[in-house]
């Protein structure tokens, strides 16, 4: 069993390569190929599709800053809490083009394998991402 503290670093660069350098390299690096991955909102289930959300992220945004905000492990789970911002550019899902700057935050509970993410559920509020792209409004 790897120890907590090396379970965050690689939870650590995958998430900075793959989000903040857009490195997808990251993802076959630190990904069993038979990962389990429930990402809110997203069919996420493969390697494939982890990879076809970032790049559909990366074309719908540009200026990203991504920020850890705080990472916690504990035996063979590593928690990350982040933070990502960007100018949406391109399409998102549906919505074309708005120039707006957004910003969106999240959890992710990372479980990990002699090395390798196994297990992956995240968490984030993609209805405030919608209202600040100017397409869906909370009652009043």
């Amino acid at each position: 069993m790897m120890s907590s503290s090396r379970n965050a670093e690689i939870v650590r660069d995958y998430h900075e390569r793959v989000w903040v350098l857009d490195d997808l390299t990251a993802i076959d690096e630190h990904w069993s190929p038979s990962a389990s991955v429930a990402v809110t909102g997203f069919d996420s289930s493969t390697l494939d599709a982890i990879r076809a959300d970032a790049e559909r992220y990366r074309g719908a945004f540009i200026d990203v800053d991504a920020q850890i905000l705080d990472i916690i492990a504990e035996g063979d789970k590593v928690a990350l809490h982040w933070r990502t911002s960007g100018r949406h550019v391109g399409p998102y899902g549906s919505v074309g083009a708005t120039g707006r700057v957004i910003t969106m935050e999240g959890m992710d509970i990372f479980r990990l394998a002699d090395g390798l993410i196994v297990d992956c559920q995240s968490l984030w509020d993609g209805l405030s991402v919608y209202e600040q792209l100017g397409v869906l409004q909370y009652p009043e």
